[in-house]
């Protein structure tokens, strides 16, 4: 009798968790199965933030926004360990002016430029650029972005979060489920061109959890993890210090240029 009691008992168990992944992907907004990459052994630490300063101050749209990021290289990268703008409690936002008073102590360090620390921050379009790390199958994240102004979230080329507009601070909430572990590329877009409040928080909570900033070690950089096809590191500037990778078959051909020179003569 116990062991029919038992088997009953762990069978009524498999059938509830069952149901209950069902109805996660059923309530889940989006569903992606095919990951860009496969998960890494390490944890991430954050994306690639990259910066366009003093853009048109017309600049009202992500639609103008895009056409920034698509027309010229980011006039700065740094690695951004969270997307939270400025740094403070849920919901924060600034007044200050210039990106060496909101940029962390991270981002700062690891600045490809910093001429941009006394720019405004008004007339700015700002793109994180990497993946996101899932662990398991069927996760299921709840994703919000908040922000003032105009924001958007793409994963996998698919527009999850559109915040678009000119507005206070506030953003959209949705459900996205990934089937399969590995890494789905990510980007976060944003634009700032009112002189007033500006703020960016990219929030995610897992299996119902309550979204939080907090979310680093999910987060995978572009420079670090991207395919050298990756289209996005095409935004990069090929004259760093360190060879990005997409300078790298640049730097490959002039050597091999320069190696052929040399047998010809």
């Amino acid at each position: 009798m116990g062991f029919i009691m038992k088997s009953s008992a762990k069978f009524l168990l498999t059938t509830a968790s069952a149901l209950l992944l069902s109805a996660n992907a059923l309530a889940a907004d989006f569903t992606f199965t095919t990951p860009t990459l496969a998960l890494p052994a390490t944890s991430g630490n954050g994306l690639t933030g990259q910066l366009w300063t003093n853009v048109d101050p017309n600049t009202d749209t992500l639609a103008q926004a895009q056409a920034i990021i698509a027309g010229g290289y980011a006039t700065a990268n740094f690695l951004a360990t969270t997307i939270d703008y400025p740094v403070g409690a849920a919901g924060s936002t600034s007044v200050f002016s210039t990106y060496g008073a909101v940029l962390d102590a991270t981002a700062q360090a690891t600045l490809d430029n910093t001429a941009v620390l006394p720019d405004d921050v008004l007339n700015t379009v700002m793109r994180f650029a990497g993946f996101f790390g899932v662990q398991s199958a069927n996760e299921v994240w709840t994703f919000t972005l908040p922000s003032d102004d105009g924001s958007a979230l793409d994963i996998q080329g698919t527009r999850v979060l559109n915040n678009d507009g000119i507005h206070a601070f506030s953003g959209p909430t949705r459900t996205v489920e990934f089937t399969m572990p590995g890494l789905y590329a990510m980007n976060v877009l944003f634009f700032e061109s009112q002189p007033s409040d500006w703020g960016l928080e990219l929030r995610g909570g897992l299996n119902g959890a309550t979204p939080t900033t907090a979310i680093s070690s999910r987060l995978y950089n572009l420079i670090t993890y991207a395919d050298p096809n990756d289209d996005r590191l095409g935004s990069i500037q090929p004259n760093n210090s360190v060879p990005e990778p997409a300078s790298l078959p640049l730097l490959g051909a002039a050597l091999l240029g320069a190696f052929a020179y040399l047998r010809r003569r």
